[in-house]
């Protein structure tokens, strides 16, 4: 047998092996752990090295996806466009006018469109070598698309040796350097676990238009629950939040957060702060009916979560995903993806 009837046979036994390696990956379930998170920026005296455990724990699940509760670049511009001053708490709010405002300068420095950006990111993300020049234009292009906790985690890998020259691009350099030191779930948490597993992105996947929704819907909502805040006092101090702030100081106090967040991912916690934070706006019966409403737009809001998170399904068929989001929608997130023949939902 000649050496090429060998080399033919070769390829054709390993290229078989992968049209069946792809297709035990497309046909296999999509597997999603929706993690519940407190807020870090909101605890005193938190460190990184306090969920370190919690960190190692979750990169033993070999993540191929990780998505943050962030809402994307694409959703931040549709609502800017409207020209609705009813959103202005998001895009002149915390939630978007940073990333916006970040956005259009880098666009109008490189001269190109949120698409082209958005095209730009999707070639260089797959190709397995960068230049210099390459790096720093991925982190511009992925700052152009609003995802600044993207472009802080292509720095943490890629940053030394990158040249910033412009005033903006050294602009841009400060406001990376100092998110690799933010006390929050974007970068102490997410990005930390994106960056071991060697993920380029962090995928967003909130929608945080709901209490817009609900204020244009009820402009007397606040006046309404002011007359109810009574029925709301006592929230605070059930037992299970006086635990939370047990598990709180004591982890705080060890410099280990590890079972604080296994008690916010347990079935005991989500349940229990359904029916104290979510339940009660179905019992306290405001004559103007905001009370349903605000259930109601929550879970709008959780459906909205959800149908993000099925775009990222789509786009990884068979892999295994990341969901790092505040603990409330826990329980409204898996109860809708659990109704899904192709999704699997993992737990912590």
């Amino acid at each position: 047998m000649c050496k090429l009837q060998i080399l033919i046979i070769v390829l054709g036994s390993l290229f078989a092996q992968f049209n069946y390696a792809h297709s035990q990956n497309v046909h296999r379930k999509t597997e999603v752990l929706i993690f519940g998170t407190t807020h870090l920026q909101r605890l005193d005296s938190f460190k990184p090295a306090m969920i370190e455990k919690v960190i190692t724990r979750l990169e033993s699940y070999e993540f191929d996806v990780i998505g943050i509760e962030k809402m994307s670049g694409e959703l931040l511009n549709d609502i800017l466009s409207r020209e609705d001053s009813a959103y202005d708490g998001i895009t002149k709010g915390r939630y978007g006018s940073h990333y916006l405002e970040l956005s259009k300068r880098v666009l109008l420095e490189l001269d190109i469109s949120y698409v082209e950006a958005e095209s730009n990111v999707r070639q260089l993300t797959n190709q397995s070598k960068l230049s210099i020049s390459e790096r720093k234009n991925l982190i511009l292009y992925l700052i152009a698309l609003t995802d600044i906790p993207s472009a802080t985690l292509q720095y943490k890998r890629y940053g030394d040796g990158l040249n910033f020259e412009t005033e903006l691009e050294k602009e841009i350099e400060k406001i990376l350097v100092t998110n690799l030191d933010s006390a929050n779930e974007y970068y102490s948490l997410s990005m930390e676990v994106a960056y071991r597993e060697g993920l380029n992105r962090l995928l967003p996947i909130d929608n945080l238009q709901d209490e817009s929704l609900l204020f244009k819907l009820y402009p007397t909502f606040i006046e309404d629950y002011k007359k109810n805040t009574a029925k709301f006092a006592a929230i605070s101090n059930l037992p299970v939040y006086q635990y939370i702030n047990q598990l709180t100081d004591k982890g705080i106090a060890d410099g280990d957060l590890s079972n604080l967040f296994e008690y916010l991912n347990g079935i005991d916690y989500q349940q229990q702060d359904k029916e104290a934070q979510w339940d009660i706006w179905l019992e306290t019966n405001f004559s103007s009916g905001s009370d349903r409403a605000r259930y109601s737009l929550w879970e709008m809001r959780n459906f909205q979560i959800t149908a993000n998170i099925m775009k990222v399904v789509a786009e990884n068929p068979g892999k295994r995903v990341l969901i790092i989001i505040g603990s409330a929608h826990k329980m409204f997130i898996e109860r809708n993806l659990s109704k899904l023949d192709h999704v699997k939902v993992l737990n912590y």
